[in-house]
C-alpha cells in the first residue's frame, strides 16, 4: 500500500519510521518543513535500538502526496486540521482511509462532506507512541501503547482498519462501539488543561518565571482534585448520551488506577515518559513567560474542552470544574465560546464544536455517527 503521513512532527516521524521498517509499503511524508530525510535517525528508546537509511519519501505537493494513497494519517494539531481537510478534499482516491492521531478535536465533523462522498474517516483514542524530536533529523520513540482503540465513520469499516493498523505498527488495536468514545476520550484536554490552570491561574500580565518549568513537576494534589472533578463531569455527560453507550470513555480513575487525588498525583509523577513534558513558556532575556500560542492552548481549549462543554449543554449537565477552566482561559485571552446562558459566544465558530458543521442537536449528531 501507499501510506501518506501528514506532518513531520514527533508522531509523524515515528509513525513513518515504524511503517518503513516493515519494508512492505510505500511511505510518504507530506510536509513543507525543510527536511533531509536521508539523515533521519529513528531511535527506539524503549528497546535500545537505532535505525537509519529508512525508505521514506518527502512530498511538498499535496495532490501528489495523496495520489493513490490507501491510508492517510493526519498528525497535525487540531487547529490546523480544518484547513488541511479543505485543501485536500479533492485529492483522496476512491476507497482511501483518512485517520487522525489522536482522534479527538472534532475532526470527524470537519470531514462530514468527505464521509458523504465515501471516504472512510477514523480516529484513535490516543496516539500510539510517546515521541520526541531531539533535533530535526532525530525521531525518538520513548514508549509505545500496549493497546490502541479506534472508531470509524462509517462504523462497518472499524474492524478492517483495526486489522490493518495492527499490521502497520504492531500494536493490538480494538474497534470501539462509538466514535464519540474517541471525541470524548479523557486525554489531553483534561490532563493538559488541569495542569496549565494550576500553573497559570494566579498569573498576572508581566509576571515571569526564572526557569523552564516541567509540567508534571508542578503537578500537585490540588491539580489532581480539579482533574478528577473534570473527569466526573465528563462521565456524567457520557451517561446522558442515550442511546449511545459510552462505557468506552474510561474514567481517568480507572485508566491510571488512581481513585484519589493523592494517588493520581503520585501516578502521574511516576510515568517516565511524562518527565520531558514542559509547561508552555517562552524565554525572553533570561526570563520565562506563558506561551498562550502553544499547542496546549490553541488545541485543547477550542478543540477539546469547548466540545465537551457543548455536549454538557446538550445533555443539561452542570460543569463547575469545566467552567472554571474555560473561564480562566477566556479571561486571559478575551475569548468567549459560550455566553452565560449557554448560547454561542463570539468565538464559537473558531472551534471544533459540531454545530459549526451543521450538527446542532443530539439527534443529528447521533444520526451522523450511525452512518
Amino acid at each position: 500500500m501507499k501510506i501518506c503521513i501528514v506532518g513531520a512532527g514527533n508522531i509523524g516521524l515515528v509513525l513513518a519510521s515504524t511503517i518503513a521498517l516493515l519494508k512492505k509499503h510505500e511511505v510518504v511524508i507530506y510536509t513543507h518543513k525543510e527536511f533531509d530525510v536521508s539523515k533521519l535517525v529513528f531511535e527506539d528508546v524503549e528497546n535500545g535500538k537505532e535505525y537509519t537509511n529508512l525508505d521514506i519519501k518527502i512530498e511538498t505537493d499535496l495532490k501528489k502526496a495523496l495520489d493513490n494513497a490507501s491510508y492517510v494519517f493526519c498528525t497535525y494539531p487540531a487547529f490546523l486540521r480544518k484547513d488541511f481537510i479543505k485543501e485536500s478534499k479533492e485529492f483522496y482516491p476512491k476507497g482511501c482511509k483518512l485517520g487522525f492521531l489522536p482522534g479527538y478535536g472534532g475532526a470527524e465533523y470537519m470531514c462530514k462532506e468527505l464521509v458523504e462522498e465515501g471516504i472512510s474517516v477514523f480516529g484513535l483514542q490516543r496516539v500510539p507512541f510517546v515521541a520526541r524530536q531531539s533535533n530535526k533529523e532525530i525521531a525518538s520513540c520513548l514508549s509505545r501503547k500496549t493497546n490502541l482503540y479506534l472508531a470509524s465513520i462509517p462504523k462497518n469499516k472499524s474492524e478492517e482498519i483495526c486489522k490493518e493498523i495492527e499490521e502497520l505498527i504492531s500494536i493490538p488495536t480494538t474497534p470501539l462501539n462509538e466514535y464519540l468514545a474517541v471525541t470524548l476520550a479523557p486525554s489531553n484536554p483534561l490532563l493538559h488543561l488541569s495542569g496549565v490552570y494550576n500553573v497559570f491561574k494566579d498569573y498576572n500580565e508581566g509576571d515571569s518565571y526564572d526557569r523552564q518549568l516541567m509540567f508534571y513537576e508542578e503537578w500537585n494534589d490540588e491539580t489532581s482534585k480539579l482533574l478528577l472533578k473534570y473527569d466526573e463531569e465528563l462521565q456524567e455527560i457520557c451517561n446522558r448520551m442515550k442511546p449511545l453507550n459510552l462505557e468506552e470513555v474510561v474514567s481517568l480513575k480507572i485508566y491510571y488506577e488512581s481513585p484519589t487525588a493523592e494517588a493520581m498525583t503520585k501516578k502521574l509523577k511516576s510515568i517516565k515518559a511524562f518527565e520531558v513534558v514542559q509547561v508552555p513558556l517562552i524565554e525572553k532575556e533570561g526570563k520565562f513567560y506563558p506561551d498562550f500560542n502553544s499547542r496546549m492552548f490553541l488545541e485543547d481549549f477550542p478543540y477539546g474542552i469547548a466540545i465537551i462543554k457543548y455536549f454538557a449543554i446538550l445533555t443539561d449537565v452542570e460543569t463547575p470544574a469545566i467552567d472554571t477552566i474555560l473561564k480562566f482561559y477566556e479571561d486571559k485571552q478575551g475569548i468567549c465560546y459560550f455566553n452565560e446562558d449557554g448560547s454561542p459566544g463570539k468565538d464559537f465558530e473558531n472551534s471544533g464544536i459540531p454545530a459549526n458543521y451543521g450538527l446542532d442537536s443530539l439527534e443529528s449528531i447521533i444520526n451522523y455517527y450511525r452512518i
